[in-house]
């Protein structure tokens, strides 16, 4: 909720006014300035000024959140201009309502006219410090809800990245490569054994984290990218370039695992048409996972689960978005890479 453009501010710039007046009636204050105006006029006057304090504050509040680029924070910026407008919806007040009284002298009406401005300046400080409370609230609810996002998010992600891996058609082919190796080259099998455990073993240490570094995201592809070629010959090709000044660089565990098994779900890999997976860093400091398009006909129904995991993985904690294109030939997603200081 926010304060200054509230469906009841009207409301609540009556109330306001109104207790104002009645505290300040009470203390005796307008007799202590020697202020001997009719009441209706004294609380004209509170009322207009919390009027045009609120209602500027609600413009104000607009243009600033408009802003794109903003080096202070949003509420100090929004403080520090309210003041202008506090003491000016202060002022006009006084002259609008000095207009219709008669005529006062000269130190009378000096009086009136800062008490009007301060009383502008209380009431804007007053507003801004439950506008400030207001927006901490939320900001602490939106960050309990994102935590509850990302943690739905992440344990999808788990179970997709183990689902990818335990589901009857990766088993069966890969036990069918296994047993075949087995028969023939022992030392290639074991390799085969190592690499599929590998696999298993990045996804179980890492499926509690929220993020991982490049280099350990390459290590994992490697015995991957071994199953894979095993299952499917020339059939599957891949290169990685990636300068190892990116290494320490972060991204998020098993990103690359699912995007090649995205490439490997929607096209044809066989000898004769033979996928190529590419794998390097752009211009932008982007992982980019690319890809040939020959698409399977049909192709196999998707969800896009993984991808869109992906993607509010890296909106809740990076803050970015990802990079995905599609052209006739090649299909390919960025991932930014982030830098995280060591602690």
């Amino acid at each position: 909720m926010k304060l200054f453009g509230n469906r009841y501010r009207y409301l609540f710039i009556l109330l306001l006014a109104s207790y104002s007046y009645i505290n300040t009636a009470f203390l005796e204050t307008f007799q202590y300035y020697g202020i001997h105006e009719p009441g209706l006029y004294i609380w004209s006057t509170f009322v207009l000024i919390v009027l045009l304090i609120w209602e500027g504050n609600r413009l104000l509040e607009k243009w600033i959140s408009g802003l794109k680029q903003i080096r202070v924070h949003p509420l100090l910026l929004f403080f520090g201009s309210s003041l202008i407008l506090a003491a000016i919806a202060g002022w006009i007040s006084f002259m609008m309502i000095n207009y219709i009284l008669p005529a006062r002298e000269l130190q009378v009406l000096a009086v009136e006219a800062k008490l009007c401005i301060a009383f502008g300046l209380r009431v804007n400080l007053f507003l801004h410090c439950l506008n400030g409370m207001i927006y901490f609230v939320n900001q602490s609810k939106q960050k309990e809800l994102e935590a509850e996002a990302l943690r739905t998010i992440t344990s999808q992600a788990r179970l997709q990245s183990i689902r990818n891996q335990v589901n009857p058609h990766f088993l069966f082919n890969n036990l069918n490569v296994l047993s075949t190796l087995v028969m023939t080259k022992n030392e290639e099998a074991n390799t085969f054994i190592e690499s599929f455990s590998s696999v298993y073993r990045y996804i179980l240490n890492n499926q509690e984290k929220e993020t991982v570094e490049l280099r350990e995201e390459i290590a994992f592809i490697e015995p991957y990218v071994f199953l894979l070629q095993k299952r499917y010959g020339t059939g599957f090709s891949i290169s990685l370039d990636i300068n190892p000044a990116y290494y320490t660089r972060h991204t998020i565990p098993v990103a690359l695992q699912m995007l090649i098994e995205n490439a490997i779900k929607h096209n044809v890999v066989s000898v004769h048409h033979p996928l190529t997976v590419r794998i390097f860093v752009n211009n932008d400091d982007e992982l980019v996972v690319m890809n040939n398009v020959q698409l399977r006909t049909p192709d196999e129904p998707s969800s896009k689960t993984g991808l869109k995991n992906i993607t509010e993985r890296y909106k809740l904690i990076f803050g970015k978005d990802i990079m995905v294109n599609h052209t006739t030939n090649t299909f390919s997603v960025g991932l930014p890479l982030i830098s995280i200081p060591a602690v």
